[in-house]
């Protein structure tokens, strides 16, 4: 354990709160999840005997999460029963939500809920606050650590129903809320920020134009109701990408085209062509769907687009149905100009932003469309890229919301915005060659190219 542990307000507030219900609902990097575990291990030491019980929703984020940081923090491994014990008699017991209905004869002397907004409602909650009734200590404790989700439970029973609310530092969310033996303690990720990297700072403080429903969320501690996803492109950069007119330069023509590829009778198969105008300049030449034909259809029809517009790169998207087509095409037809796009998930020590192919393979297309180096002048294309939205997985990269997920929300399939994302991952290939083909005849060329696109294009 820590030998020394300086307190911010906020921290102290909560670590050494007696009621019986204190929470702390508090932003990224405020450190809740160490002062929940510290209260924890701090009453099993001074009241012998005593049985805390440390729950998450899912048991692979107690696994990989709450029990790695307890190892962390205290130097501690749980047994294979998901239990520590104290030299003084002290338990504490670590379980996953669906594992406490069988508790039922469990007499506690507190518990610990982190994440706690992971849970839907308050079920949980009240099957634990029915067993704080062990005789072991003075006072009995359920602990809360969650982050601001809306007008949750949460909220309901700790900031909604409040009967006091103690302002300690209104600049940076420190607030008290009371109501009997419920306790709230807030604050916003500045609370903490003299402990934390300039640099996350900062990447935090720029998720206020980027994303800024999570910036709200996660960082300003804001309890409003809100959507929990961000949109990927802002209707500014996309009505601009529109309007964008090139003219073909000379030595360019370079045509890439993407196909997203749908079941019969399922969504809708897409093809999007983009060609390249000049050194740091691509347009959308060609967009179609259609929808109700058999996958012998869909090859054929593959094949004929990218002969009629003479592509010399094409991406067939190969996960589910898609992989038919595209073995035919690769395989029986020996095409070595078509490759697969695999929305493959990726680990965070090869990627720390992104956690799939599909959303890096978006940002990407964000990226060339905010600088203004491709235009799309489809109406169609516009429309769906509006609605494509993303998320932060549990390790805080960024997720693009599946098809699946969109079709929840009412949201009609992006195959078009899909088929023009796989075409632009492409890109960086089609530049990459093209240097070295500069550096071996004209280095002059490109330079001379980039002040056509930075003058009258």
């Amino acid at each position: 354990m820590p030998s020394e542990v300086i307190l911010n307000p906020y921290q102290e507030e909560f670590l050494f709160c007696k009621r019986r219900f204190p929470a702390m609902i508090a932003s990224v990097g405020t450190g809740k999840t160490f002062m929940g575990l510290l209260k924890m291990w701090k009453f099993c030491e001074k009241y012998p005997n005593s049985l805390f019980m440390v729950v998450r929703k899912e048991y692979t984020d107690l696994r990989d999460s709450t029990l790695k940081d307890i190892k962390t923090y205290f130097g501690v491994d749980f047994d294979s029963n998901k239990e520590y014990r104290f030299g003084n008699g002290s338990i504490i017991m670590a379980r996953h939500g669906a594992e406490l209905a069988v508790l039922k004869n469990v007499n506690l002397s507190g518990f610990l809920m982190e994440q706690a907004e992971e849970f839907e409602d308050d079920t949980q909650f009240v099957f634990l606050r029915d067993r704080l009734r062990r005789q072991t200590s003075p006072y009995r404790q359920g602990l809360i650590i969650a982050n601001a989700h809306g007008h949750n439970w949460v909220w309901k029973l700790w900031i909604n129903n409040a009967e006091s609310v103690e302002d300690m530092d209104v600049a940076t969310g420190q607030r008290v809320y009371t109501r009997k033996e419920y306790v709230a303690i807030t604050a916003t990720t500045y609370a903490n920020a003299h402990n934390l990297p300039e640099d996350f700072i900062q990447d935090l403080t720029d998720m206020k134009d980027d994303a800024p429903h999570h910036y709200a969320q996660y960082v300003m501690n804001s309890f409003e109701e809100m959507e929990e996803d961000d949109y990927v492109f802002s209707f500014a950069d996309l009505t601009a990408s529109q309007q964008l007119e090139f003219a073909l330069r000379r030595g360019y023509g370079h045509r890439i085209m993407g196909f997203d590829v749908a079941r019969y009778g399922n969504d809708k198969c897409a093809a999007v062509g983009i060609q390249q105008i000049g050194a740091l300049a691509w347009k959308v030449f060609h967009a179609e769907q259609w929808e109700k034909r058999d996958l012998d259809y869909t090859t054929g029809r593959i094949l004929s687009l990218s002969g009629v517009h003479n592509v010399e790169d094409n991406i067939v998207d190969e996960d589910g149905i898609g992989g038919g087509p595209l073995d035919f095409i690769q395989k029986g037809r020996n095409r070595l100009d078509f490759r697969g796009f695999r929305n493959k998930p990726v680990s965070y020590q090869k990627n720390k932003y992104f956690a799939n192919d599909r959303t890096e393979a978006a940002f990407k297309l964000r990226e060339y469309i905010s600088k203004g180096w491709l235009a799309v002048p489809q109406e169609e294309i516009i429309q769906e890229l509006m609605t494509l939205r993303y998320k932060y997985s549990n390790d805080g990269r960024r997720i693009l919301l599946s098809k699946e997920e969109m079709r929840k929300l009412g949201v009609k399939s992006p195959n078009l915005a899909d088929a023009l994302l796989m075409a632009t991952s492409l890109i960086g290939d089609t530049m990459r060659h093209q240097e070295t083909m500069y550096v071996k005849t004209s280095p002059l060329s490109v330079e001379g190219d980039l002040f056509a696109i930075a003058g009258i294009r």
